[in-house]
């Protein structure tokens, strides 16, 4: 977006009056670094649209989203282009699901680009669109032409391509169908009149709150940075869960002087010692009530003389007989007054009596209420608790989770460390962790296999072969193989010392190894007759090690369109080097012990894959791509297929590298390493998620996390951070 914009964004979603703020049919992408908004590609948001049946819908929600988001940002064209290959490629995964599945989904969606100068949206199929700016409604699509195909049909749809200027003000509402039933061009005039998101919201679920259709809403705002976006909606259950309570009476603002009283009647009265906050109602018609009572008060001390034969004077006492002349004359006596005073003074004391029974009612009043809300957050988290543990949905249990949460934020407000929001917090926890497949790891970091240190170490990446360990370190410029014990295989073997098979700047017959860039472990298989690690430096040499050979040389065929190689794989015999410069996968065929032969794309020119931001790649027969966030294309026979991984809490931060087996469903198995948050998840390769391994008592042991790799036959897990590397058993990963 332009740096004097900003956005804001609501999604809603009614199904037969229950309101949540998430949808599985929408999702909002907004960068903030990285390639795509480098090249100008901006803010993308998504709407979809499914028609089928309900089991795999979500799965299938997921599969679309990634393919959209993934094909957009990818794409090198502008946006409109952009665009246009992601829904045609959401159109051939919602086709091929259909044809393996035996079912027959349909579906819509709108996506919307926000840049700096304009909005520019894509619909294909059943879709709503509406967009207000200054100038009133733009344009309002209530349906597609009766002409128009749906996504998944045996026709591809047209892509329909809107632009609008983007400016302050702006109001974007992305809708399903089944809106076009409830909704008419002024009251859509009504419900965007205000660029407030979440306004706009709150209007348009009034109108479909009774809708007994699913309705699903993304809304977007554009305003200036200045402004400040309203908070989204809690995510409490409309029906079930009790009304959020109001907010605590000390968070409320004063209140003016009552009755009109001006703020010199305040100043009269002495302010009482201080004392706990009180309700701001009571205390204002208290404040009321002291400055009627010190306004009497002032009116009784302020007495003047009586006027000479008023018949309001009190009976006269006999007179004193006159002073001497020449005495002192006697002072002048204020009768009246002095007979006052006590009675004034019983009249302070009756107000310090009222001031004191007010306050303490306002305490007690205020305890009370503190007690009452208290009680009630507690009974909403509980609520939100019993929804979770009763969803059949893991993204939905997340959300009544979440607000669980937040219902005992509010309660430990009132009651910090209570033991009802602390036993709340552990069963929330807990479960939290079920939904999430959360595993402890209990064994193998109390003492690493090896210690690696800081500035003279740099390992980088490690395999696994047998009792052979294989790791590669940039500081040292070298490969080195340390050895298991034969028998208990779960330490270093006390009698062989770590040995460097292949270091930068060796002399390898006659060629000078460069800088190390990847190795990798290669059996015997194919037309290739030797076994034993392979490695690459960033002169595109090729090098093997044999334990009666030493280091040689194995020839690699020339490759004039090659860019820039960032790691190598191998699979059935075949080398496969991942080269981000040119965005391809080259497959080298063996030829006895060297690759002779000419290397083959897999991907041909038809096939639209960018492989710049691929940081790791694993071969089974499939082709799988690892990206930063976690997100995974698998690809067979040079064609992309329909994949995506589970929803995972909390989301890929920094996914360093990625293993998989050779084994197909139901053992197969993928697993990621992420570098942002300690821990290792594992999937099966349908993309569900079967665990997320987390270290229990060693909270930061894997910061920085380089590289994995697992002996199935040992079944065992091997990390390598910058610190150490570990030895972990696998736990059971069955779903």
């Amino acid at each position: 977006m332009s740096p004097a914009l900003q956005t804001a964004v609501n999604i809603l979603s009614l199904n037969r009056g229950l309101r949540t703020p998430q949808s599985p049919a929408t999702r909002v992408v907004e960068p903030a670094s990285g390639v795509a908004p480098a090249r100008g590609q901006g803010n993308l948001y998504i709407l979809l649209e499914l028609d089928g049946p309900e089991q795999g819908r979500a799965r299938l929600y997921r599969e679309l989203l990634n393919t959209i988001q993934q094909t957009y940002y990818a794409h090198r064209q502008d946006a409109p282009t952009a665009l246009t290959a992601a829904l045609t490629a959401a159109h051939s995964i919602i086709g091929q699901y259909n044809q393996y599945h035996n079912v027959h989904f349909r579906g819509g969606a709108t996506c919307l680009v926000a840049t700096g100068g304009e909005i520019i949206s894509a619909q294909a199929g059943p879709t709503i669109l509406a967009v207000r700016s200054a100038a009133g409604l733009q344009w309002f699509s209530p349906l597609n032409d009766e002409r128009s195909q749906p996504l998944g049909g045996a026709v591809a749809p047209a892509v329909q391509i809107g632009r609008v200027a983007g400016h302050p003000d702006i109001v974007i509402v992305a809708m399903n169908s089944a809106w076009a039933t409830y909704l008419e061009v002024p009251l859509m005039l009504e419900a965007t009149a205000v660029a407030n998101a979440q306004a706009v919201g709150d209007q348009l679920a009034g109108i479909g709150i009774l809708a007994p259709e699913e309705l699903t809403l993304l809304i977007v705002t554009l305003t200036p940075a200045a402004a400040v976006a309203p908070p989204p909606p809690a995510p409490v259950d409309a029906r079930r869960a009790r009304p959020a309570p109001a907010a605590p009476p000390d968070l409320a603002p004063a209140p003016v002087a009552p009755d009109g009283e001006e703020d010199a009647d305040w100043e009269d009265v002495e302010p009482a010692a201080e004392q706990p906050a009180a309700p701001r109602a009571g205390l204002s018609a208290a404040r009321g009530s002291l400055g009627k009572i010190a306004r009497s008060l002032r009116a009784g001390l302020q007495t003047t003389p009586a006027p000479a034969g008023s018949t309001g004077q009190a009976p006269a006492r006999a007179a004193k007989p006159a002073p001497a002349r020449g005495a002192r004359p006697a002072r002048a006596r204020s009768a009246q007054p002095a007979r006052r005073i006590p009675y004034a003074l019983a009249i302070a004391g009756l107000l310090l009596l009222l001031i004191f029974a007010i306050t303490a009612g306002m305490w007690y009043a205020q305890s009370r209420q503190r007690q009452q809300l208290f009680q009630e957050y507690v009974q909403g988290a509980a609520a939100q608790y019993e929804a979770a543990s009763a969803a059949a949905d893991e993204n939905q249990a997340r959300i009544y989770l979440q607000a669980a949460r937040e219902q005992l934020n509010e309660a430990e407000r009132f009651a910090p460390e209570h033991a009802d929001v602390v036993q709340w917090r552990n069963r929330i926890a807990e479960l939290e962790a079920r939904v999430n497949h959360v595993q402890p790891i209990l064994a193998g970091f109390d003492a690493p296999l090896l210690s690696f240190t800081p500035g003279s170490d740099r390992p980088r990446q490690l395999f696994v072969n047998g009792l052979s360990l294989y790791v590669l370190d940039d500081a040292q410029g070298a490969l080195t193989r340390y050895q298991l014990d034969e028998n208990s295989g779960d330490r270093l073997a006390a009698n062989v010392a770590p040995q460097v098979l292949i270091r930068t700047g060796a002399d390898v017959d006659g060629r000078r190894v460069g800088e190390l860039a990847a190795a990798v472990w290669a059996p015997a298989a194919g037309n290739r007759t030797a076994s034993g690690p392979l490695v690459l430096d960033r002169s595109n040499q090729l090098f093997g090690f044999a334990d009666d050979l030493g280091a040689f040389n194995v020839t690699l065929a020339p490759n004039p369109n090659i860019g820039f190689i960032s790691g190598m794989y191998f699979y059935a015999g075949n080398l496969y080097l991942l080269d981000t410069g040119a965005s391809q996968l080259w497959r080298y065929r063996p030829s006895g012990e060297n690759y002779t032969f000419d290397p083959e794309p897999y991907f041909s020119a038809e096939t639209s894959v960018n492989l710049s931001p691929v940081i790791d790649v694993a071969i089974d027969g499939a082709i799988w791509l690892l990206h930063p966030n976690g997100s995974i294309l698998k690809f067979f026979q040079g064609r992309q297929e329909a994949f995506a991984l589970d929803v995972v809490a909390p989301p890929l931060g920094d996914a360093v590298t990625l293993w998989a087996n050779e084994a197909d469903m139901p053992d197969g198995k993928l697993f990621i390493a992420d570098g942002a948050s300690n821990r290792i998840l594992a999937f099966d390769k349908q993309g569900a998620l079967l665990s997320q391994l987390m270290p229990a008592d060693h909270p930061g042991v894997l910061n920085g996390l380089r590289s994995i790799s697992i002996d199935e036959a040992a079944n065992y897990l091997y990390v390598l951070t910058p610190a150490a590397l570990y030895q972990i058993p696998i736990p059971p990963l069955a779903r």
